[in-house]
């Protein structure tokens, strides 16, 4: 489980600063730079022209009182005065638009109105500062959200004169917008993620409707002398990094045990109160092809290799979370947000790499740029379509019991039990030694990933401290250590992270950690079964992308 930063941590007001950074090429001045292709369904319009989803999101916002009414009651009416104001703005904002925003020529009311939303939403984000993130009142993540759905209105109704660019800009705006509401400020959490996704289909139909010289959206990348196209492209890296043979060179004595899929451990032996399986990590090799995962079959219009496959899903200018450094642990660590095209580019999906197993894995080709990796988000609920094209393990559903080595094991607080999560980034990034609540299926989708695991028994540290055995709860005794901890949020927030370098060669792993600690490399189609506390690290060899499902 990966750190949320304090606000009271500077690299955490760097992160909600960067809602509205340069670095997206998307700002409140309405300077946007579009994303990648998409196919959206004609936007439905009522007799009058207007988009039908206009008119309802209109009508669902003026009954949001209901939810506000809500949140009141369950916070004791303990609301702060400026959230009671901007809900009152809010409120008149909507009835205002609603019953002017549809005259002939209302174009000045919607500049207000954009006008004012825009300072509401400036107002969110210092709210968001304020707080740790899992802290942010609910109040204001809804009030975000309803300003985000307010303010798409505004941009789709139709104007008597059009501007075309700066139409596009506000789309892109409006767009980038929304997925902030559905990341930052969690608009499934009240409720409004599909009236979210509703209105982004809608803006990105508008946008791929205006004439294409008015925006960037990239085409199909142009073939260069002697180059395959596309497709054959990613065809032929499928195969190479299929056939491509790694070597573990985790810090362990031993490979995890590993099974073919025909004599995996069944749904019955897992379920099993007295399963000798449930409380070991275990490899099933080849298990998402035969599973029938679409995003791993290389001839598929669905695989996660493809970067047009992608890019459609999502639409243009979609934009994602991301980290900033290879490793987490490490100082110059950051969060930022990024084109999801420009993202995939960063990570190399739009270009052939043959993988060498001999060398250590490095962004070569982007040295001199940060390496960026999305870790631990939830893509499939941003871009439902590729919740198509995987299915979870039949092992999330077997209810375990807590392990005779994590007592205190409780299943995820989600309504399934379950939390999916999506990662995805180029060769060399690194999640450092660290141990998770639940319980792990962990699935490799696209390149190669190695793997160090270690029991809950065992925490890696450093040779030149203390024994290398140590309870899932102890510290590491060291002044340098405590010193940092004492002076850093982000220390006391990773107290389950490590940050011995397992598979470096500088430092070397205690030998009573080594010899507890089991290693693998996975390829596409590959799952880990891990049961909650097991310390695990993992570096990718290539690009990759992975699925977890806690439970």
């Amino acid at each position: 489980m990966r750190p949320r930063l304090s606000s009271a941590d500077p690299s955490s007001h760097q992160h909600f600063q960067n809602l509205s950074s340069p670095s997206l090429d998307v700002h409140h001045d309405c300077t946007a730079q579009p994303g990648g292709t998409g196919h959206m369904d004609d936007d439905r319009r009522s007799a009058d022209g207007h988009p039908d989803i206009v008119r309802d999101v209109f009508a669902h916002l003026a009954q949001t009182d209901i939810l506000f009414k809500k949140i009141a009651s369950a916070q004791d009416g303990c609301i702060d005065a400026s959230a009671l104001a901007a809900r009152r703005r809010l409120r008149r904002l909507v009835d205002s638009t609603r019953s002017s925003g549809f005259a002939d020529d209302a174009s000045a009311a919607l500049d207000v109105a954009l006008a004012s939303l825009t300072t509401l939403t400036r107002l969110c984000d210092h709210k968001f500062v304020a707080y740790s993130y899992s802290s942010i009142p609910i109040v204001w993540r809804a009030i975000y959200v309803h300003v985000q759905l307010l303010k798409a209105c505004c941009t789709l109704i139709p104007r008597s004169s059009r501007n075309t660019e700066e139409e596009s800009n506000r789309l892109q705006l409006c767009i980038r917008d929304l997925d902030l509401a559905l990341i930052v400020a969690g608009a499934a959490s009240i409720g409004e993620d599909q009236t979210c996704h509703d209105l982004i289909s809608a803006l990105q139909q508008r946008l791929l409707d205006l004439p294409r010289e008015d925006h960037t959206i990239p085409s199909r990348p142009q073939n260069q002398d002697g180059d395959p196209p596309l497709a054959k492209r990613r065809r032929l890296l499928d195969l190479d990094t299929d056939n491509v043979q790694f070597e573990a060179r985790a810090q362990a004595d031993s490979s995890i045990p590993e099974y073919s899929s025909d004599q995996a451990p069944s749904f019955m032996d897992l379920a099993d109160p007295h399963s000798l399986h449930r409380a070991k990590p275990f490899v099933v090799r080849a298990f998402a092809q035969n599973a029938g995962w679409p995003a791993v079959q290389p001839s598929c219009h669905r695989s996660w290799s493809s970067a047009e496959h992608l890019i459609s899903v999502a639409g243009p200018a979609r934009v994602v979370p991301v980290e900033v450094g290879a490793n987490y642990a490490r100082q110059d660590w950051g969060q930022d947000m990024i084109l999801w095209d420009d993202f995939l580019k960063h990570c190399h999906w739009d270009t052939s790499l043959t993988p060498d197993p001999k060398r250590s894995p490095r962004n070569t080709s982007n040295a001199h740029l940060p390496v960026l990796y999305m870790a631990q988000h939830d893509l499939a609920s941003q871009f439902p379509a590729l919740s198509q094209d995987f299915y979870l393990p039949e092992y999330v559903y077997t209810s375990p019991p807590p392990p005779p080595d994590w007592p205190d094991y409780a299943p995820p607080a989600t309504p399934d039990g379950a939390i999916t999560n999506v990662w995805i980034g180029p060769a060399g990034t690194v999640s450092p030694p660290h141990f998770d609540p639940f319980y792990n299926c962990f699935v490799q989708v696209v390149g190669h990933k190695e793997v160090w695991v270690a029991p809950p028994i065992c925490r890696p540290i450093r040779t030149r401290t203390a024994a290398g055995l140590q309870t899932a709860d102890s510290t590491e005794k060291s002044n340098d250590a405590d010193a940092r901890a004492e002076s850093s949020v982000t220390d006391t927030l990773m107290s389950n992270t490590s940050d011995v370098d397992v598979f470096g060669t500088d430092e070397v792993v205690a030998s009573q950690v080594r010899s507890a600690a089991f290693r693998s490399v996975f390829g596409p189609g590959d799952l880990l079964y891990l049961p909650p506390g097991w310390w695990h690290s993992l570096r990718s060899l290539t690009r990759s992308a992975s699925v977890s499902t806690w439970f």
